[in-house]
């Protein structure tokens, strides 16, 4: 394949070197020609595949950067998209001096004003917000020459439909629009008409759309449940990052809080949320300084996480559509990921259909036993400190390691003692990896540490330094 890239203007070519692009990812190759050519498209592309490069590209090659004012609008339906847009098309823009302003709310509106009247040549931006500026006569979209609705199925479902139609009335008739998302419904083909003028279709294949290395399974639990078990797989799963999915916010507050309470890494996206939280939360998983993200299925829409190891279902999705959505967030980039779903009864026939409609079968699993999780936890353990336990099991630390027996065994045979034990074993499980000191340093190792830091079994258990989660209360003695 010949590389599209080389035909761009130098301008354009640098952008997209500032990005990491060395050749056009295979929905790139296929939209490039045709935006350039003028046609109205309705494109069938996974979020991650390079889409927004895909639209991108062409509307900065074709921007005049000395006519200021709204040239090409992109319509999305979350702020944490259009926001995301944005910055990629910023970022592709910026050599040739095209500007990009992202429009949604929970925000101020002075920022957006002040970018407005420095006439942005791209607004990316959500229906509500982009109507306030349009009907306070601050926005004009006479000189848009450029439509893109992104997660097109979702900008034309029942809740933006009434804002889309109203927006569709500020712009210009003669303009180039195009559709893209990763599933094109009926409704979609339908409804697309009120925007495109012969449109020509490109669906991806298969093997360029979708990620392959994706584990798909499900596990069938009852409702009242469904919280132990989400917590069983994690700790059998041991995923590097994931998205908790599901289908109310009432559910993300709920199973956020769970998560926190078990000690793990976890935040939320609802629409619920102020911007600003959402926006944390967002960054720090992308970052990857956050384990799990929950979120509703609107609010994660096109989010694109690269290193995202799991995609776990909460609740099963509404629709097979939604499936698909879920978890093309996983297996990026030719890299494995995991698709676990928790099915209730109900929802087994529902489930069926969806994986007929996908043309995907889904293996059923069991939930992993309690005995199986404490195995796999006590295999994660060893592989953790084994090569500390390794040295300080060498005969010249015999006499100390002996030393602790006594105060071994008197914590495991007390219930606070043996919570005492699992805080040692959580410390090591949860907290991230300590870097090895090299050979000869003279630093000890965490066990090391651990043991050193212990009470000696001189030491009265009612005195003792506590370790675990829990402290007696202070009192008389009996």
């Amino acid at each position: 394949m010949d590389n599209l890239f080389e035909s761009l203007p130098d301008t354009v070519r640098e952008g997209i070197r500032e990005l990491g692009w060395a050749q056009p990812m295979p929905v790139q190759a296929q939209v490039l020609p045709m935006m350039r050519e003028g046609h109205d498209l309705i494109v069938q592309a996974q979020t991650g595949s390079g889409k927004t490069g895909a639209f991108g590209i062409p509307i900065v090659s074709k921007l005049e950067a000395e006519k200021k004012g709204c040239q090409a609008l992109v319509m999305c339906p979350t702020r944490e998209l259009a926001g995301q847009v944005a910055g990629e098309i910023e970022a592709i823009g910026r050599p040739k001096g095209i500007h990009c302003l992202p429009i949604y709310g929970g925000v101020g509106y002075q920022e957006q004003i002040d970018g407005i009247e420095a006439g942005h040549h791209v607004i990316v931006g959500t229906p509500g917000r982009i109507l306030d500026h349009l009907g306070s006569g601050r926005l004009s979209f006479a000189g848009v020459e450029t439509l893109i609705l992104d997660e097109a199925d979702e900008m034309l479902s029942l809740g933006f439909w009434p804002d889309m139609r109203e927006i569709n009335k500020y712009l210009p008739k003669q303009r180039q629009s195009c559709l893209f998302s990763a599933t094109i419904p009926e409704k979609v083909l339908s409804l697309s008409r009120f925007f495109l003028d012969d449109p020509k279709r490109i669906s991806l294949s298969e093997d360029q759309m979708a990620p392959q290395e994706i584990e798909h399974y499900f596990v069938v639990v009852s409702a009242h449940e469904k919280q132990s078990a989400l917590l069983r797989i994690i700790e059998d799963e041991e995923p590097e990052s994931a998205i908790v999915f599901c289908n109310t916010k009432d559910d993300v507050r709920q199973v956020t809080n769970f998560l926190q309470r078990n000690g793990l890494d976890a935040d939320q996206i609802s629409g619920d949320l102020n911007q600003s939280a959402r926006e944390r939360a967002m960054t720090r998983i992308k970052q990857g300084e956050l384990r799990f993200l929950v979120a509703t299925d609107v609010a994660a829409r096109g989010i694109d996480i690269s290193d995202l190891s799991h995609v776990i279902s909460f609740a099963a999705p509404a629709s097979p559509d939604v499936y698909v959505h879920r978890t093309g967030r996983t297996g990026r980039a030719g890299k494995a990921g995991t698709a676990v779903s928790l099915v209730s009864g109900l929802d087994i026939g529902n489930f069926q259909f969806l994986q007929h409609a996908n043309k995907i079968r889904i293996e059923e699993r069991k939930l992993p036993s309690p005995a199986q999780t404490a195995e796999k936890l006590g295999e994660r353990l060893h592989a953790r400190i084994g090569d500390d336990l390794a040295q300080l099991r060498k005969p010249e630390f015999r006499d100390k390691l002996e030393r602790f027996l006594p105060l071994v065994e008197k914590f495991a045979a007390d219930p606070e003692g043996r919570l005492d034990l699992a805080a040692l074993c959580a410390a090591f499980l949860e907290a991230p990896a300590r870097p090895r000191a090299a050979p000869g340093a003279g630093a000890e190792t965490p066990v090391a540490r651990a043991a050193d830091d212990a009470p000696s079994r001189s030491e009265k258990p009612g005195n003792r330094k506590r370790t675990g989660r829990r402290r007696r209360p202070r009192g008389k003695a009996n």
